[in-house]
């Protein structure tokens, strides 16, 4: 009795056989299946945002939870607090964003990879140093460019309102760590 009632629910879920001479669904699913659209410009420079801001953000989390453990300067350690805090705030927005799309979070690129390995074994001065040029004024005025191009470019409404939203913090944040370290500077330039 119970495999007899197994074998109809079984039977109840399977699509019935196509009949003899009927098309099958793989034959026509080219008929129905949405014709893929090229990305436009704005499109390809959305994906490319997300995919460069993603992986700053790994970067400067990554980074931050170094200068947490390896700066003995309360104002690095402060910076480096409020950085994760953000990145702790917009990393679930910006994986519905990148979910959206249908991207995966992206990996570092070799260059921040450089950097976090280059942190891991410096300590003190020298670490606060190349955190704050590296990770908080270089990135962030990396990023401060590519937000503002975003926001001018975009013309995803959801993703121009996030982008817009975020410059604020950025400049914020840039402007912290000249003053936590006001030393630092990004190799002949001022630093803000």
């Amino acid at each position: 009795m119970r495999s007899m009632v197994i074998a109809v629910m079984l039977a109840s879920a399977l699509p019935a056989a196509p009949a003899a001479g009927a098309p099958t669904a793989l034959a026509s699913a080219p008929a129905t299946a949405p014709q893929a659209r090229p990305s436009s410009p704005a499109q390809r420079l959305e994906r490319l945002f997300l995919q460069i801001t993603a992986a700053n953000l790994r970067f400067q989390s990554e980074a931050s939870r170094l200068a947490d453990a390896r700066s003995n300067n309360p104002s690095v350690k402060d910076l480096a607090t409020t950085l994760a805090a953000r990145h702790q705030a917009t990393q679930p927005e910006l994986l519905r964003l990148l979910h959206a799309r249908g991207m995966a979070w992206p990996i570092m690129t070799s260059r921040q990879l450089k950097v976090l390995r280059q942190l891991g074994k410096l300590q003190g001065a020298r670490f606060d140093q190349v955190y704050v040029e590296e990770v908080v004024l270089r990135s962030h005025r990396d990023d401060i460019a590519n937000y503002e191009r975003l926001a001018a470019d975009a013309q995803d409404p959801v993703l121009k309102a996030w982008v817009e939203r975020q410059l604020p913090a950025l400049r914020f944040q840039q402007a912290k760590a000249g003053k936590a370290l006001p030393n630092a500077s990004l190799r002949g330039q001022r630093a803000v």
